[in-house]
């Protein structure tokens, strides 16, 4: 072949391999069920009209649009507080007040952390204290590990507090029609022993990691850490009266999701108006002219060039012709695109600009959690069109036999499931069972029982593997930006003691709690 035939060869695979265009998916726990639903429909195992459908619009009183609904309402609020400040400043009063003393202060970093999942939850407490933590021990030169374990127990520990402090509790609730009181109610004690089974646990296995004494660098104020004082005062107070209002909504019946929506809009509206309002003061500032001293000389008419010659007469004759090349679709299309993506990333620049608290807040949202959730509540709807819900319901009314039975057996039992499903679908999954008229043949006080264990298992479960649940997944991640390397087996190392004892605990006190009110 000779050498000019050779290279329009190679160009003619050059311009046919532009036709081609490569896209790179990373495929993860948000999409992965989705790759399961497209396999299952090329299958004709299920249908697009039956299982998809249900499975989004939902049944049996659990319906995924309103939890998803509920969990960015919640999310908005809590990650607001977040970027206003309020948060870190309670994390840095804590670390400035009681860090001197290690222990002292990795019982402070677990009560901080508690609290903060009860009145929030436990995405926000891993997304607040796992950067704080990491700065902590890079100033002080103290292990970061201990602490990060014991916030991350303390989240997970803390979310079933109450009915918002994770999505599982909320499936479960929404499915057995729960009230906000009612679930606070039978929860509180069982979270209360099982936080405190924890730290008792954790404090004695990490004596020998953790410094008697930490040097605390004093020159960081806890002031320093209120960026928006105003977002922060409003944003606390819409989080207390949300808490209330959903305490309340429980006598009229009201769906918690109605409830909780106005306060996620308000706190958006409150958002959008402090910053527009400070974004207008800090333009007008930026265009007060400044006073320029210019001396008289210098201010000559005849170094201005004239009108005219301005813009060319040849100029404007180049812009009015058109091109006498043409353009083909191709070249249109590819302009089209650029146009569209300018546009789009102009918008984003200009609302960065505008509303930047907004902008930061919503970049936050945990929107994974929009597809795995969905994609999920398809595959268990397909799960239970199948006939798996009635054979796995069947199992547990067989092993439920009294409702101390139905609390270790579910409690443990859920517990390991989290960490092999995760425990957004395994809520999903048992949820279902326990509501199949085969399990609705066990007494009414087992049933209780099974579903109290069902939230404890989905809570505490998390605190066994870092797949237990999305929030650690996402402690990982962050903890791995922060050069804290924290593998499955070195968590697990730690966790395992914690969770066992918890979950022997919290199960202990529900069946104490199931007792006293059968009596």
């Amino acid at each position: 072949m000779s050498s000019r035939s050779w290279k329009q060869s190679r160009k003619s695979d050059t311009n046919n391999d532009k036709r081609w265009f490569h896209v790179k998916v990373n495929m993860d726990m948000k999409l992965t069920p989705w790759l399961a639903i497209l396999i299952l429909l090329a299958s004709t195992a299920i249908t697009f009209s039956k299982e998809v459908v249900h499975g989004f619009v939902g049944s049996n009183g659990i319906e995924p649009y309103s939890i998803v609904i509920l969990i960015f309402a919640l999310a908005y609020i809590c990650i607001s507080l977040d970027e206003s400040g309020l948060l870190s400043y309670v994390a840095v009063h804590v670390t400035s007040r009681w860090g001197r003393n290690g222990r002292v202060l990795l019982l402070c970093f677990y009560a901080l952390s508690t609290i903060m999942a009860v009145i929030t939850n436990n995405d926000v407490v891993v997304l607040c204290l796992t950067p704080i933590i990491c700065i902590f021990s890079d100033t002080t030169g103290a292990d970061a590990e201990p602490f990060l374990i014991a916030m991350f127990i303390a989240a997970n520990t803390a979310s079933m507090a109450l009915f918002i402090g994770n999505p599982t509790n909320i499936i479960v609730a929404e499915a057995n029609d729960i009230s906000f009181l009612s679930y606070s109610a039978w929860m509180g004690l069982p979270f209360l022993g099982a936080a405190v089974a924890g730290i008792a646990v954790l404090y004695l296995t990490s004596l020998r990691k953790i410094p008697q004494t930490i040097a605390i660098d004093m020159t960081i104020r806890p002031r320093d850490m209120l960026r928006k004082i105003r977002q922060a005062a409003i944003g606390a107070g819409i989080l207390v009266s949300c808490l209330i209002a959903l305490s309340v909504s429980s006598f009229f019946g009201v769906a918690v999701w109605i409830v909780t929506l106005p306060f996620g809009v308000a706190m958006l509206l409150v958002d959008s108006a402090i910053d527009i309002h400070t974004s207008r003061s800090t333009r007008t500032l930026s265009m007060i002219p400044e006073p320029v001293s210019v001396s008289e000389p210098d201010i000559q008419l005849h170094e201005f060039p004239a009108a005219p010659q301005l813009l060319a007469p040849s100029s404007v004759t180049a812009i009015a012709e058109p091109s006498d090349q043409p353009k083909s679709s191709g070249y249109c299309k590819t302009n089209l695109a650029k146009l569209l993506k300018r546009t789009f990333l102009s918008i984003i620049h200009t609302a960065e600009i505008r509303i930047p608290t907004v902008s930061a807040v919503l970049r936050r949202l945990p929107y994974g959690i929009i597809p795995f959730s969905l994609g999920m509540f398809i595959i268990v709807e397909s799960l239970s069109q199948q006939g798996w819900t009635p054979r796995l319901a069947w199992v547990l009314k067989r092993m439920c036999s009294s409702p101390a039975a139905a609390v270790f057996i579910v409690g443990a039992i859920t517990t390991l499931a989290c960490n092999v499903l995760n425990n957004l679908p395994m809520s999903i999954l048992f949820s279902r069972a326990l509501q199949h008229p085969i399990f609705a043949q066990v007494d009414s006080s087992s049933r209780k029982g099974a579903m109290f264990a069902l939230i404890i298992g989905s809570n505490v479960g998390a605190n066994f593997t870092l797949v237990g649940s999305l929030a650690g997944l996402m402690f990982q991640g962050i903890a791995s930006q922060k050069k804290r390397e924290i593998g499955y087996f070195t968590f697990m190392r730690w966790c395992a003691p914690v969770m066992v004892a918890q979950l022997a605990t919290a199960c202990a006190i529900l069946v104490a709690e199931l007792a006293i009110v059968q009596q």
